[in-house]
């Protein structure tokens, strides 16, 4: 049960701990600060690691 669900409520906080590691920097732009409150307030794991894998490359 914990490889089908801790996993991913494991790796879900760490993607959290990762997007408020990126909105601690002052130095990011205004875009790249709103796409990463965007995945935090969607709190999906999925948006999560899209934002991540994905969007902050996007908006970079």
């Amino acid at each position: 049960a914990w490889l089908e669900t801790g996993y991913r409520i494991a790796q879900a906080e760490d993607d959290r701990v990762a997007i408020a590691r990126i909105l601690a920097d002052p130095s990011i732009s205004p875009a790249l600060r709103g796409a990463a409150n965007a995945a935090l307030d969607d709190n999906t794991p999925q948006a999560l690691r899209h934002f991540l894998e994905v969007g902050r490359y996007q908006v970079a």
